[in-house]
């Protein structure tokens, strides 16, 4: 009787989890759905501001108010957990999102992460961290991107987690974005898109760096087509540069398709973008 009652406990925690073991420190969500805000950043300089560029001043402000306000950033890897396999997320999740893999993540941004146990994501772009890396260009708070061993630094500063925002392809010419050609064939598309994205994920596995699950679509442009073939590369969590809030929900692993930001920019405010969206700060 006691060998059945064991069976049956451990069918039970093996259909939770989809067939696979719960880990030791997993702990039920009880919602089901949840809300998340994102925060889509850019440059952090101390003399550059505007549309996409801030001081590390106000990153650090905006870090404090969300401390304060109850807020507790999160990795992707914790949202897509949520919706996969019911994994607890914090009671006010936020998600801090970096673009482009700016080297001033690395000088400004992940001091201040550190010193407010923060967490992350920054999304890169493949060529020009190889022009960084290659060049010896490189470490240029003004202009320069993340070398790949910069990149590998974040990801083991245990404040970030990596996502791609393409390797070649953050061009407004000849096409937008990964915006699909007039002349391009659905076979065609999704064979460029792959080689693109493989490229990519290629160079950071040479670095040793995880290979990406976030996929950031540059200048916000997406397509179904886009959408199924990353899909089937293995992303789950795509960022657009639609603005709102997106709500996750168990089980629904569209919810993670079509991620809503808000672009912060020197002109606004973490404070006005939360309570302008109702909020409660």
């Amino acid at each position: 009787m006691k060998t059945f009652l064991v069976f049956c406990m451990l069918v039970a925690l093996i259909s939770l989890q989809g067939f696979c073991f719960l880990p030791s420190n997993f702990v039920l969500d009880t919602r089901e759905k949840v809300d998340v805000p994102i925060l889509m950043y850019h440059q952090v300089q101390n003399e550059k501001k505007g549309m996409y560029s801030i001081t590390p001043q106000q990153l650090e402000a905006d870090l404090m108010l969300l401390k304060n306000a109850g807020f507790q950033t999160v990795f992707p890897s914790e949202i897509i957990s949520f919706v996969e396999s019911g994994t607890k997320l914090p009671e006010r999740p936020i998600l801090l999102s970096f673009d482009d893999g700016h080297y001033s993540t690395l000088a400004f941004a992940l001091p201040l992460l550190k010193k407010y146990n923060a967490k992350a994501v920054v999304n890169v772009i493949g060529a020009f961290s190889e022009f960084s890396t290659t060049s010896g260009d490189d470490s240029k708070i003004e202009y320069s991107h993340l070398t790949w061993g910069q990149i590998k630094i974040l990801e083991e500063s245990g404040h970030f987690e990596i996502g791609a925002h393409t390797y070649n392809m953050h061009k407004y010419k000849e096409r937008f974005g990964i915006s699909k050609l007039k002349d391009e064939t659905v076979k065609e598309y999704e064979k460029n898109l792959t080689k693109d994205t493989n490229r990519l994920e290629e160079k950071l596995l040479l670095a040793g760096v995880s290979k990406p699950q976030v996929y950031a679509y540059p200048f916000g442009e997406y397509n179904d087509e886009a959408e199924k073939i990353l899909s089937n590369l293995g992303y789950k969590l795509f960022l657009t540069c639609n603005e709102g809030i997106s709500t996750v929900a168990k089980g629904d692993k569209n919810s993670l398709y079509t991620m809503k930001r808000f672009n912060r920019s020197s002109n606004s405010s973490v404070f006005d973008i939360l309570t302008k969206n109702n909020i409660i700060i």
